[in-house]
């Protein structure tokens, strides 16, 4: 199933850089995080690229616990 180009639905799930765009911090912070085990919302990994939920980003930005798939 391809992505429509068109779509103004955000994408469930988001590269390391966009998380750590919205959270504030530089990549190399929230890899490290992620490497340490500090990062409190899962991490998904596809092949050699790691993948964050958009919901579970959102939930820990409103202070709510991350939603785990």
């Amino acid at each position: 199933m391809r992505n429509n180009p068109t779509s103004t639905s955000p994408k469930p799930l988001l590269s390391v850089e966009e998380t750590a765009i919205l959270l504030g911090v530089t990549r190399s912070t929230l890899y490290r995080a992620i490497k340490d085990g500090n990062f409190p919302i899962p991490v998904h990994r596809i092949g050699c690229r790691m993948r964050i939920p958009r919901r579970s980003v959102e939930c820990f930005l409103a202070g709510e616990a991350p939603v785990v798939p």
